[in-house]
């Protein structure tokens, strides 16, 4: 086996004594002149945090469990890591597609704009852009923006404030270099996908002391359902400046802008009007070509870093996130179809005006190192959090269609769009979530060591109401939550000097944003985390792998309202919720490997066993798969055919299954209410790549190989959500 990968120590001694002789005859031979030597650049091997242009699927540090920049096995916690070159390989543009190859994560899918990730059996709402909350009411994030996605399975929140028992998503920004260089690409895909971008990195002073980075992407595309096309703009921009040595100033802006037509509210029915199995084609689409969903988001950010003689450092970020949507839709989402006459459907409509949401975070912490009884430890301490205000406007849309479908087997959505005229009332949600923390790693001995802390949050939300004058006329739904302390206990011990075991135990604390069908905010979820496992640093440490078992229970979960009627809103188009009090227990395995076997060789791959029970013992969500395997790999083929890579990956699921919300068609009042189900399955993807010289290349994937009809999601409102077929992508790169 191929062991290339040796510390950059070795380099050094190596160019040492080479050097050393050349050095002792030009002293001797000149003694008076200065010796001119050669520039020798030395690269290290050694994986950092930063994995744009590593070319591993892993990383060298993490910072989302604890803020302390930790290798993946010194984390007392289960994670992974999608790195630059995995997205890149797998052709990953949308955090929906990231999910989907990702250890744990189960992704569903509500409608086109609407998508949810759950792990270990809970719904996933801790997401994060560089460790502070993304704002709400966002796009699905484009990966154009980022060097790596950083998840964290089990509770999280001594960082983020909402230690939900699922996972944390922390999405990290791409960062500016020294060195002047670019890339662009062209992607041409099925369904008129055509996709462009462009990635230029510039030294904005000599020395490189000042630098940006710019970024810039723009997406038009069809899809496999009919009617929707997609057009899509990202972009970035970031300047860092070394104020001195020890400081480093940054600044930047990203955005996306998304506006979908032919955009879906909900998916296509499960049963036919008799109960017999609807099957309807996986391009059906009962939408209208004006629906839209029109969404854009704009974020501000800055940070401020210095490092302390003493090894401290100390930061303070922070962002402003406004993101807004536009909702004009139509689509026929109620009712069951009849084959024979084409009937049996109705429309659902939702027209809203604009609605907006102002994120503002803020970051600060200190952490460094000290000394304690002969030993040395890290510590850190900070408070983050951050407000944001949610603003939906009053007014009257003006439909002038009917209700009732006349035949979905030729529909094409051919009606007036509405309008929506305000009338000056509006209502604005304020919700404040923060708090202060602090937690040391100790090193109690040289094998030993234990990550300790706790975090006190305060939360308080209201919504303020304003009528059609504008005047403010009250405050609803005010509740207020204070000193709420959420503890964290870790540790790790080396069995080897590549092999540790850990254990981790946290509380849940969860403000939620899910409404009751009065509009009013759920409360606060709270429950326990309780983690063991065995994590392994392999080849040079450029492969991580680990197992986990764990232990959740968490109360007062949202789940979807099932007594109101059919097609039920709140204000703004969400859903109704209620509070399940008994809460569930979750348990379960998890393995993850993530890295390189060779340096020509990546490998990526997890599996999940999820064992979900509600308090009186029946199975719980069993809309999440019991088994869940994910497993991809490339291998450069350099040394038969230069340029060659080629990659392959699984992903495989078990049955998955959803009550019926109203009861099958034609079933009998009382009986016990019908399963919607998806047998277990797997998907295949394949890529292939090849560098015609070291600018210029070209890149092929295909995803659901085999063409596999499967269903994305089962039992929204008693319907199904298609998943996509096969996939073909043909890229073009260049680099400079």
């Amino acid at each position: 086996m191929n062991h290339p990968l040796r510390p950059s120590a070795i380099h050094l001694a190596v160019l040492m004594v080479l050097g050393t002789p050349h050095l002792a005859q030009a002293q001797t031979d000149n003694p008076a002149e200065p010796v001119q030597l050669d520039l020798v650049t030395v690269k290290s091997d050694t994986l950092g945090s930063n994995t744009d242009g590593s070319g591993s699927y892993t990383t060298g540090a993490m910072r989302t469990a604890t803020r302390m920049e930790l290798s993946i096995r010194d984390t007392p916690q289960s994670v992974t890591v999608i790195t630059r070159e995995k997205l890149d390989d797998l052709g990953l543009v949308r955090l929906d597609e990231v999910m989907a190859q990702t250890t744990g994560i189960m992704v569903n899918q509500q409608d086109s704009e609407r998508t949810t990730y759950a792990a270990r059996g809970f719904s996933i709402n801790n997401f994060q852009v560089d460790g502070m909350p993304k704002g709400g009411n966002a796009p699905l994030q484009d990966m154009l923006l980022y060097d790596r996605i950083e998840v964290v399975r089990g509770a999280s929140g001594l960082m983020g404030s909402t230690g939900d028992p699922s996972a944390a998503i922390n999405l990290v920004r791409k960062r500016p270099g020294k060195e002047l260089k670019g890339s662009a690409r062209l992607t041409a895909g099925r369904w008129d996908d055509r996709r462009a971008e462009v990635d230029v990195n510039v030294p904005l002073s000599q020395d490189g002391s000042i630098r940006g980075r710019t970024a810039l992407a723009y997406q038009d595309r069809d899809s496999y359902f009919d009617m929707y096309h997609e057009r899509k703009t990202v972009g970035m921009g970031i300047v860092e400046a070394d104020l001195g040595p020890a400081t480093l100033l940054t600044a930047g802006f990203t955005f996306q802008h998304n506006t979908p037509t032919g955009a879906s509210w909900g998916a296509i029915p499960y049963w036919n009007f008799d109960g017999s199995l609807a099957n309807l084609p996986r391009n059906t689409s009962l939408s209208t070509p004006w629906s839209t969903w029109r969404n854009q988001e704009e974020t501000v950010f800055t940070s401020l870093d210095h490092t302390l003689d003493n090894g401290w450092k100390l930061h303070l970020g922070y962002a402003r996130t406004d993101s807004r949507n536009n909702t004009t839709v139509a689509y026929g989402g109620s009712g069951y179809p009849d084959p024979a006459t084409g009937t049996g459907m109705s429309l659902w409509s939702g027209v809203w005006g604009e609605s907006k949401n102002i994120d503002d975070n803020v970051d600060l912490y200190a952490t460094g190192p000290f000394s304690l009884l002969g030993r040395r430890h890290t510590l850190i301490a900070g408070w983050n959090g951050g407000r944001s205000v949610s603003t939906s406007i009053g007014g009257k849309a003006n439909i002038l269609y009917p209700e009732d479908i006349p035949d979905y087997r030729v529909w094409t959505g051919n009606i007036p769009q509405p309008s929506f005229t305000p009338d000056g009332s509006r209502t604005e949600t304020e919700t404040r979530l923060g708090g202060a923390y602090l937690a040391g790693r100790l090193n109690l001995a040289d094998t030993l060591s234990m990550v300790v802390g706790a975090r006190v949050s305060n939360y308080r939300t209201k919504r303020e109401n304003y009528n059609t004058s504008g005047t403010f006329t009250g405050i609803v739904n005010d509740r207020k939550i204070s000193d709420e302390i959420t503890p964290y206990v870790g540790a790790v011990l080396d069995l080897t000097d590549a092999i540790s075991a850990y254990a981790s135990y946290t509380e849940v604390f969860n403000p939620q944003t899910a409404r009751d069908k009065n509009n009013e905010l759920l409360d606060p979820a709270t429950g326990t985390n309780t983690e063991l496992g065995v994590k392994g640093e392999f080849f040079d440490q450029r492969l991580n792998a680990s197992v986990a078992v764990y232990r959740t229970l968490k109360k007062n979960i949202a789940e979807l309202d099932r007594t109101v009627p059919t097609g039920f809103t709140l204000p703004g188009g969400g859903s109704a919720y209620v509070a399940n009090a008994d809460g569930i227990t979750a348990k379960g395995i998890e393995f993850d490997v993530s890295g390189q076997v060779t340096r020509d060789w990546n490998v990526s791959g997890g599996y999940t066993y999820l064992h979900a029970r509600e308090a009186d013992g029946d199975q719980a969500v069993p809309t999440q798969p019991k088994h869940l395997l994910r497993l991809s790999t490339s291998y450069r083929l350099d040394r038969w055919v230069p340029g060659l890579k080629v990659g392959a990956g699984i992903t495989a699921q078990s049955a998955t299954w959803s009550e019926s919300w109203y009861g099958r068609p034609g079933d009998a009042a009382g009986a016990p209410l019908a399963h919607l189900t998806q047998a277990g399955y797997a998907l295949t993807n394949a890529m292939v790549a090849y560098e015609f010289n070291r600018h210029l290349s070209a890149q092929l994937n295909v995803s659901n190989l085999t063409d596999k009809k499967y269903y994305r999601t089962v039992g929204f409102y008693d319907s199904v959500y298609w998943g996509e077929p096969r996939n073909v992508r043909l890229t073009l790169n260049a680099k400079f």
